[in-house]
């Protein structure tokens, strides 16, 4: 029995190997977003505290030179922040990209593997049909090579029941 070939195994083979880089291209993205994000998060919490902190700080009556670092610090923190909204933004949009470009390599893919698998469905029929007359010549040929049985059968009984018959 012959084995299924697929022609375009060679490009089904390739667009998967694409697929995959973008997969992972993906998955690198997502994990740069994520640790941007906790960076900002965090930024943001020690902006919290340290807005706490200065209002404790007046509170107890701080000499004004001790509130300027806070201050110094508040603003750098507040860059900081601004920065990491900015890599965020351009973060996500190019994770929103990838996955743009992951959907068509799969779908480019999908497309392969179902003519591999139409393909696949037509071989086997053709070699069921070819399977199908081969057995077919078989058991024409053995039928015609001999004398029907029931022909043969049918005559012994008639000998059998009219003796008188065979004896004239």
């Amino acid at each position: 029995m012959p084995k299924f070939r697929f022609s375009l195994e060679t490009l089904r083979r390739h667009r998967e190997n694409l697929e995959q880089k973008a997969r992972d291209e993906l998955l690198r993205l997502t994990y740069n977003y994520q640790v941007e994000l906790g960076r900002c998060n965090e930024l943001r919490k020690k902006f919290q505290e340290t807005l706490k902190e200065i209002s404790i700080k007046r509170a107890e009556n701080v000499a004004g030179e001790e509130l300027e670092w806070f201050y110094l610090y508040l603003n750098r923190l507040t860059h900081e922040i601004q920065e990491s909204t900015k890599r965020l933004d351009q973060l996500k949009s190019e994770v929103e990209a990838q996955k743009i470009v992951v959907v068509e390599a799969a779908k480019k893919r999908k497309t392969l593997d179902l003519m591999k698998a139409k393909k696949e469905k037509q071989f086997v029929f053709a070699l069921e049909k070819q399977e199908q007359k081969e057995i077919d010549e078989l058991v024409v040929t053995r039928f015609t090579g001999r004398e029907p049985v029931d022909q043969r059968s049918a005559e012994v009984p008639n000998r059998q029941a009219n003796p008188e018959k065979d004896g004239e």
